[in-house]
């Protein structure tokens, strides 16, 4: 079965997180390990890394990730913003190895006019850079719908930046629902479905989807448009994900919610997402 999960805040600390995560049914969390909006931030205290493996330990949350800043931008040609976003990448991972978490999720960025070509290499660069200095964390590029100049939003971007790594063993793919859609995928019928995720593993491997991001869309399919959705709400519809968790490739895998809401609405969704899924 997969591990269901969503986005939850740490503002109200780690007590609340993981007493929120086991009410809503939570076994896959994903958090911010630092203020997102800000650039500088204090570092995470040995005891409050402590109590967070603590409180994990003690809930029903088998997986966990963090999404970096959305501030970073690893494609920009400018050298001041891509060195600040190199080091604040490497900070995630750094937090997130503290805090006993593996998986760091980042949104790719934008090459801002300089192109594919080019914002390609950079972001390799910047992953290269990134791994050598953190021998710990699994980096999950994740998929875009395709905004502006960004980067990721084709499944031969995510091939391109993974065959200029000299290793690419610990990279790995955040597969976003809303955002592939949004870039042109569908997955509506079961026939879409399968042709899609086909197509992801002759371009890039099925292998290297590591965790998804389960949202429905508020535009329709193609518009590249990132907006988000609850399941079954938008332009997506709920079939779509009632065949993903029963997908036997993706039995294992953590899907995190990152729909609009609270914690009812996160609650809700989940228990959807349950009763669609046939025991075998």
């Amino acid at each position: 079965m997969p591990m269901l999960g969503a986005h939850l805040s740490v503002s109200q600390g780690y007590d609340e997180l993981f007493l929120a995560a086991d009410k809503i049914g939570c076994e896959a969390v994903q958090i911010f390990a630092k203020n997102q909006r800000q650039w500088e931030n204090k570092p995470i205290e040995a005891s409050s890394a402590s109590s967070f493996r603590e409180k994990r330990a003690k809930s029903n949350v088998q997986y966990a990730n963090v999404h970096a800043s959305y501030l970073l931008n690893l494609v920009t040609p400018d050298d001041k913003v891509f060195n600040k976003s190199v080091a604040s990448l490497l900070d995630d991972m750094n937090r997130a190895e503290l805090l006993g978490i593996s998986d760091t999720v980042v949104h790719p960025g934008s090459h801002m006019g300089s192109g594919d070509k080019i914002g390609i290499a950079r972001i390799a660069g910047a992953i290269e850079i990134i791994l050598n200095e953190n021998s710990f964390c699994y980096l999950l590029l994740e998929t875009t719908s395709g905004q502006g100049t960004s980067i990721g939003w084709r499944f031969e971007h995510i091939r391109d930046i993974l065959s200029k790594l000299k290793d690419s063993k610990r990279v790995f793919v955040c597969y976003d629902t809303c955002h592939t859609f949004a870039a042109g995928y569908d997955i509506r019928t079961a026939e879409e479905y399968e042709k899609t995720f086909d197509l992801f593993d002759r371009i890039v491997g099925i292998d290297k989807i590591r965790l998804f991001h389960i949202n429905d869309s508020k535009n329709e399919l193609g518009t590249r448009k990132d907006r988000h959705e609850f399941l079954g709400k938008g332009f997506i519809g709920i079939d779509a994900f009632r065949m993903l968790v029963n997908d036997s490739r993706f039995k294992d895998h953590p899907m995190i919610l990152e729909v609009p809401g609270d914690y009812d609405d996160f609650k809700k969704e989940i228990k959807t997402l349950n009763s669609f899924i046939k025991r075998r």
